[in-house]
């Protein structure tokens, strides 16, 4: 099923190919204006153009599972639903090979005056099933998504977890030779989206092709054998998901683009983060702690070469390996083949229960440069309080720069 302005692609099913694909979007501006704005701006633009893809080059083979990571608005959707085909590329050709099932947005594809059963029907027509296939299978994919109490009763009145799980059932039971899933998954309960993961292990297992958009790196790295990278629209880096999946964390870390740590000509480090350690309010090195604990997370450095005003980030994942917070220190000095030690006090740990993984970067001060990278520096366990609290991590801790004379010792 080939895609593009331009020249098609020969594919085997199940295979997905895409040579410089790009994707414009005009936007309509505002049409109201104040009085002012009428009098002096009386030729303002009525659209914009937007490039949420450039020259992305991608190749999924038959059987893969296929990852897809990016910061939000790094054009992973977008890419989705070309490979879809709800819109062609503006630019370059993309070519799928065979059907596609997909669960891309939350009730695409459903009417929301048809019940449950009608739906069914309604998708299995536009993926191009007949009726007897379906008046087949119509109880297994509703029992899949536990919906039989429910399948005729108007999807309008569905949560956006019955939703998900019609339409996750319904494009698992179209026999696809392409399955493209999206973040849609993280709104269904934990039992079902294990359910779910069992059924796309199952569909892997039997050769089906599986391209996964998610913002938890560690399900990519899990799911996926190959992976690519996007940032502003561009592809970065495509590879085995574990690599990439480390070259995205990275950048979270580091907050830009940056070249690998700086090396002597004999290869060695001429920088690195030597030790990573959790001290208690007691001032025991420990790597268990209770929430809303005092805990200071000692990090060395050691710098072969002088640096003025280095930056340090320290960030936080949980355990499936998805951020949770980071902090920086600037104007960090570090001084020629000395140990330098810094410390980031937590008055409360703010962290809720469960696992964390902490990054440290180090990078020069206008942030172009990586100098040192340690991932899962240190590992912590959390213990919860029963205080209730949710949402997102305020670290809130403070820094303590090097003393100013000596050497660090560890």
């Amino acid at each position: 099923m080939p895609l593009s302005s331009e020249s098609a692609v020969e594919v085997a099913p199940g295979e997905v190919v895409g040579r410089g694909v790009g994707r414009r979007f005009k936007i309509t501006l505002s049409t109201s204006r104040s009085l002012k704005e009428t009098i002096l701006r009386r030729e303002l633009p009525r659209t914009r153009e937007l490039w949420a893809l450039q020259d992305v080059d991608l190749h999924v083979r038959p059987g893969e599972a296929f990852g897809i990571v990016g910061r939000n608005g790094s054009g992973k959707s977008t890419l989705l639903k070309l490979i879809a085909g709800i819109f062609a590329p503006t630019t370059g050709v993309l070519a799928v090979g065979g059907r596609v099932g997909s669960l891309i947005e939350i009730g695409a594809g459903f009417h929301p005056e048809f019940t449950g059963r009608e739906n069914v029907y309604l998708n299995a027509a536009i993926y191009g099933l007949k009726r007897s296939y379906v008046d087949e299978h119509i109880g297994e994919i509703l029992r899949f998504a536990e919906l039989e109490a429910f399948a005729d009763v108007a999807v309008r009145t569905y949560s956006s977890g019955m939703y998900m799980r019609l339409g996750f059932s319904v494009a698992m039971h179209i026999n696809p030779d392409v399955l493209l899933l999206d973040e849609v998954l993280a709104v269904g309960d934990e039992a079902f989206q294990q359910k779910c993961y069992g059924a796309i292990a199952d569909f892997k297992q039997a050769g089906g092709t599986i391209v996964f958009v998610s913002h938890d790196p560690g399900t990519v790295e899990r799911i996926c054998d190959r992976a690519i990278l996007l940032e502003d629209g561009r592809g970065l880096e495509e590879g085995p998901a574990g690599e990439v999946v480390r070259s995205y964390h990275r950048r979270l870390v580091m907050g830009a683009e940056k070249p690998g740590p700086p090396r002597d000509s004999e290869g060695v480090e001429r920088y690195r983060v030597h030790e990573v350690r959790a001290i208690s309010g007691e001032g025991l090195v420990r790597d268990r702690f209770t929430e809303g604990e005092p805990m200071a997370l000692e990090v060395w450095i050691y710098a072969e070469e002088p640096v003025d005003g280095a930056r340090v980030t320290v960030g936080f994942r949980d355990g499936n390996g998805r951020p949770v917070g980071s902090q920086t220190l600037t104007d960090v000095r570090l001084r020629a083949q000395r140990l330098e030690r810094l410390r980031l006090h937590f008055p409360g740990l703010p962290m809720r229960e469960g696992r964390y993984y902490v990054d440290v970067g180090v990078g020069t001060g206008d942030g172009r440069s990586e100098l040192a990278l340690a991932e899962h520096a240190l590992e912590l366990t959390v213990f919860g309080q029963d205080s209730g609290a949710s949402g997102p991590i305020r670290l809130g801790g403070t820094w303590e720069l090097p003393p100013v004379d000596g050497v660090g010792e560890g």
